[in-house]
């Protein structure tokens, strides 16, 4: 099958085209890949942020079950769960933690999250939606409702870690917070949809969304403001210092959290979204301001610029002084981003215009190379007459792609 492998020993990602078919073991099945997604953790995984990272990237995807594994009853599994997800043929999105010590306890999220031993779908230990096949539990699987395209339901992963932020019980005040967003990629528009949607229902005040791009701030259904921040953000931050009760950092920068910390009030919270690779921290700190370095790779050498990384003592110093709440954020409820993608036409007007390109997987090293190159990742879609899974995703006008 074709794969788009990454390898931190040689730091390349590759397009393999007779990548083995994995074989589903007990407990799991095998999807097709219909469509599937480049997001931010995948581009700093080529940056080094999962050290010995060796096998097949991506874990946004939709696609279709073909296959179980060993000593698998359909029908014994579907009396545990619903048994439209066992059928052959099922469309299905999938969790992307994989409990596959078989751990149990009381805190079903805790087990959802962070079972220990786990392996993560294109992160830890288990390969990812970047190609033409994967296996995953079937516990992980869900079925995706009739009404939704492959289109739309392949941001079921993001958009249920935007959903995370509610089942944590953010904002606290939904009536009266102050909330604001940082970052305008995808995971800060749909973080951004899907608090406007909530404070709105609880007649909260207007989120303000704070990113580069005053274009893909609008693509954002609801009433909000929307702040175009420039240089390295810190005019901004002095304006804003102190305003609001709830700051998400969905920035996928270094520096993002203290920006957040500087927004937010005394005794208010700053919730991240964000995670990074440290590589190269150290010397970026010993040279001071920016560091330029090549994003994945690639053979076109693309570079682009990464804002330093705050030193611990200066957000642990706001942190205790200001008593402010630091909260970290990451896997969120499926369930709850699929009810809401099918009944919420303003979450599916915002996942269509976040498509901007779809490439076949056969191009996904240039899918790879535009996504880090661009503000928007990229999408694939399978052709006639051998499909390809599509990798899904977005990037600014002037790439524009089709299969």
């Amino acid at each position: 099958m074709l794969a788009l492998t990454f390898s931190a020993s040689t730091r390349k990602a590759v397009l393999e085209l007779t990548r083995t078919i994995p074989s589903p073991g007990p407990g799991e099945a095998l999807v097709r890949v219909l469509r599937a997604g480049i997001c931010s953790t995948d581009l700093e995984i080529c940056r080094g942020y999962v050290p010995g990272y060796c096998g097949v990237l991506g874990h946004e995807f939709v696609g279709v079950v073909v296959a179980y594994g060993p000593h698998i009853d359909a029908e014994h599994e579907a009396q545990k769960r619903a048994p439209e997800r066992l059928v052959i043929g099922t469309r299905v999105v999938g969790e992307i933690n994989c409990n596959d010590t078989y751990f149990t306890c009381a805190d079903a999220v805790y087990q959802r999250n962070h079972a220990p031993g786990r392996s993560v779908l294109g992160i830890i230990n288990r390969d990812g939606a970047l190609a033409e096949y994967l296996t995953l539990p079937v516990s992980n699987l869900h079925p995706v409702p009739p009404s939704l395209t492959d289109a739309e339901a392949v941001f079921a992963e993001p958009l249920a870690a935007a959903c995370r932020i509610l089942e944590q019980g953010l904002p606290r005040r939904p009536a009266q917070d102050r909330v604001a967003v940082i970052g305008d990629g995808k995971l800060g528009l749909l973080v951004s949809q899907v608090l406007i949607r909530h404070v709105t229902a609880e007649g909260g005040p207007r989120l303000t969304l704070i990113g580069r791009h005053m274009e893909k701030m609008a693509m954002v259904q609801g009433d909000m403001e929307g702040i175009v921040s420039e240089d390295d953000g810190s005019a901004l931050a002095a304006r804003l210092a102190g305003m609001f009760d709830l700051v998400v950092d969905a920035s996928g920068s270094a520096g993002g959290v203290r920006t957040a910390l500087a927004l937010c009030r005394p005794m208010g919270t700053i919730l991240l979204k964000s995670t990074v690779s440290t590589v190269g921290q150290g010397e970026q700190e010993a040279r001071g301001g920016h560091e330029e370095r090549q994003v994945n790779g690639a053979a076109d050498g693309h570079t682009c610029r990464r804002p330093q990384a705050p030193r611990w003592a200066e957000l642990a110093n706001d942190i205790v002084v200001n008593e402010k709440v630091l909260v970290g954020s990451r896997c969120g409820p499926f369930d709850v981003a699929l009810e809401m993608m099918a009944s919420d036409a303003g979450v599916r007007q915002l996942l269509k215009c976040m498509v901007s390109a779809e490439l076949p997987l056969e191009r996904g090293e240039e899918a790879l190379t535009l996504a880090a190159a661009s503000p928007r990742p990229p999408t694939a879609q399978p052709r006639p007459p051998r499909p390809r899974p599509p990798i899904a995703g977005r990037f600014s006008s002037r790439f524009k792609f089709s299969s």
